[in-house]
């Protein structure tokens, strides 16, 4: 991992974190703590969305999990867990039995479950695209194994809970991470979508002066925070010293990018990537033809409109 271009691989990897973060809020039916809790359900029984060698809702609900299973994989509060499953049940997005708690196969809620789980894999499959070129990936595929789409549901879903799971350091408040994931991206997403740009800051930080700032307005708009409670977390961001007021906007602080222990996170989260790729190659997903692999067509980055900020004076 070390002759890795660590830098281009983590601001794609961040993407892919964006996008499922925000694909969760809507999971959530906008409330963010709800989605989070939801997509750590799906993640433990996403075997059993896969039916006919399809996405669906199953016939039979066969994995749950107890309350205080998740309060204790997320490391949150039970009372705060409890809350959210509550809450999740009274939306019908949730059913709790003396077995546990399980996404709801209810009809009403079951084309929101699919869709989210077909974005979910598709947005896997753009991060392996994107992430592939550098990452040492065994093989080119052989012929696709029937439990292939479930175990890249699986990939898909514990990737997206990266953030609550794996990498819960520096930031350890939920809409904090929010907040944050949204400044980190949008910060760069210039340099990660432009060839040139993406290559010259492979391997080295990008200073202050190439980041672009994120105002506010812009992060409210895309997250659906309110104005006052993302000015709070960015405020508390700023405290942590993980983000920085500049040129009207906020950035990543320096620090976070000339930090060797951060550098080791993230490398371990590439290897971890790289893990997962693998594992999904051994099981027939070709790398060398992921263009056949989305079951719809490639998911674009989440757009990201600062106009939103100058229109309306931060």
């Amino acid at each position: 991992m070390d002759k890795l271009p660590i830098r281009r691989l983590s601001r794609l990897g961040n993407e892919g974190l964006l996008s499922s973060t925000l694909a969760v809020i809507e999971l959530g039916k906008g409330r963010y703590e709800w989605g989070v809790v939801a997509l750590l359900l799906l993640s433990r029984c996403a075997s059993d969305w896969v039916v006919n060698g399809v996405i669906g809702p199953p016939v039979r609900i066969a994995q749950s999990l107890s309350i205080r299973a998740i309060a204790q994989s997320l490391d949150a509060p039970y009372a705060s867990i409890h809350r959210y499953v509550s809450a999740l049940q009274e939306q019908g997005l949730a059913i709790v039995s003396d077995n546990g708690v399980a996404i709801s196969n209810d009809p009403a809620v079951a084309p929101a479950v699919v869709a989210f789980l077909v974005g979910a894999h598709d947005r896997l499959i753009r991060l392996v695209e994107d992430l592939a070129p550098d990452l040492p990936i065994n093989g080119a595929g052989s012929v696709p194994h029937r439990g292939l789409l479930a175990a890249t549901l699986s990939a898909a879903l514990d990737i997206s809970l990266v953030p609550y799971e794996i990498a819960r350091e520096p930031v350890i408040d939920w809409t904090s991470k929010l907040v944050w994931i949204v400044i980190i991206v949008a910060n760069v997403r210039h340099v990660t979508t432009d060839y040139d740009l993406s290559r010259a800051y492979a391997f080295k930080p990008t200073p202050d002066d190439v980041r672009v700032p994120i105002g506010v307005r812009t992060i409210s708009a895309m997250t659906g925070l309110s104005y006052g409670t993302t000015f709070r977390h960015c405020k508390k961001l700023a405290q942590q010293d993980v983000i920085k007021y500049d040129r009207g906007g906020w950035l990543l602080a320096s620090r976070q990018l000339n930090d060797d222990a951060v550098d080791e996170g993230v490398k371990a989260l590439l290897a971890y990537y790289a893990k997962r790729i693998n594992e999904l190659a051994a099981l027939g997903l070709s790398v060398e033809s992921l263009e056949r692999a989305y079951i719809g067509p490639r998911p674009d980055y989440v757009i990201i409109d600062n106009a939103v900020d100058i229109k309306k004076g931060r």
